[in-house]
């Protein structure tokens, strides 16, 4: 990983990591502007977690919790700063995360380095917490030439975008107080609906990528395009629309909202939330809802003139396909059945129902 636990991304994906997964987790590897730390055994969790919380770089990393091949480096002599930048060339991983470090810092000059002496790459896969740091060119090359999978800046820390428009819509609807007496409840809440969102991004971006050619960031590209195209056809639908029929259409803006902030405070939206960010909120929410449902060929075909009526009658098969399925699920047919109807309902129920 490159960034260091001081930094926003670095710090917070070091938290998450070993939140989530636990012992199950090795990070060998972590450079910062002060130098890097290396352990093929895995660097101490306790010790990262303290570095981040005291907001401290990886320079300062205690070497007695290193195991016996484990070594730190520092950047203040040129050996240190030559193992600091070749540090993610070097070090054999199943993943690399690129989390800080200077943009177009892989680019077609020097894409190879990543790759060892027998053309694999240092590690298979990367993740691309941080934008830009490998150029659009070497992200080519390297899936052309040693098959890494790359998930794009795009997707890869598309919910750090998610959560600045929360913090923006707390902001808001709520006063300092009323934000700080229920701050725990509210994160908690952003934090589900996140893990929500990246877990549709993930499962697009694979399936898509399994069926299509080219290689991931294409795909992370597409969806992109896909999602913000349609967005686009919605915002100057719903622009248009009369306003008694745009607030017809809150209910959506509330679904967008974490709960206890909608229970709060969704009564002072009118008021207090100007329309072109309720309507940016609407369109984004129709637009990905559907293309996470239906892949990227789906909307990409729909006229851009009818998407909002498409989008409206979408939700509204939606939710009848939902008591579809409660109905089926409250049968007496055998369980079963039962589930291969459910199933059946869920791939592709509402997109059938709408008759395009």
């Amino acid at each position: 990983m490159t960034g260091g636990p001081d930094g926003d991304v670095a710090g917070n994906e070091i938290k998450i990591l070993i939140r989530e997964y636990k012992d199950n987790v090795k990070i060998v590897g972590i450079s910062d502007a002060s130098g890097c730390a290396e352990d093929p055994s895995g660097l101490d969790h306790a010790e990262l977690l303290h570095l981040v919380e005291k907001g401290l770089s990886i320079s300062h990393f205690s070497p007695s919790k290193l195991s016996s091949e484990g070594k730190i480096f520092h950047s203040d002599n040129e050996e240190g700063i030559n193992k600091r930048n070749t540090m993610h060339n070097r070090l054999a991983a199943d993943a690399f995360i690129p989390a800080g470090g200077r943009p177009g810092t892989i680019d077609i000059t020097n894409y190879k380095k990543y790759l060892q002496e027998d053309g694999s790459p240092s590690s298979p896969l990367i993740v691309e917490g941080a934008n830009l740091f490998i150029t659009g060119d070497a992200r080519k090359a390297l899936y052309d030439e040693g098959g890494v999978v790359i998930v794009k800046d795009s997707s890869a820390n598309k919910c750090g975008v998610i959560t600045s428009s929360y913090e923006i819509c707390a902001a808001m609807l709520l006063s300092e107080e009323d934000f700080y007496d229920n701050k725990e409840q509210i994160v908690e809440e952003v934090i589900d609906k996140l893990r929500e969102l990246a877990k549709m991004e993930a499962e697009l971006l694979f399936k898509e990528f399994a069926h299509q050619k080219g290689s991931l960031p294409d795909v992370s590209q597409k969806i992109s395009n896909s999602i913000n195209s349609a967005t686009d056809a919605l915002i100057s639908a719903l622009v248009d629309l009369p306003q008694n029929k745009r607030e017809e259409l809150l209910p959506l803006f509330q679904e967008h909202l974490p709960k206890t902030l909608s229970e709060m405070a969704f009564d002072k939206v009118i008021d207090k939330v100007p329309d072109q960010y309720i309507i940016n909120a609407i369109a984004c929410r129709l637009a990905s809802k559907m293309v996470y449902k239906e892949g990227c060929d789906f909307i990409d075909s729909l006229p851009r003139e009818e998407m909002l009526d498409i989008s409206m009658r979408y939700v509204m098969k939606e939710k009848e396909i939902a008591v579809l399925k409660m109905t089926l699920s409250e049968s007496n047919m055998s369980e079963e059945d039962k589930q291969t109807l459910i199933h059946l309902l869920d791939e592709g129920g509402v997109r059938a129902s709408l008759t395009i």
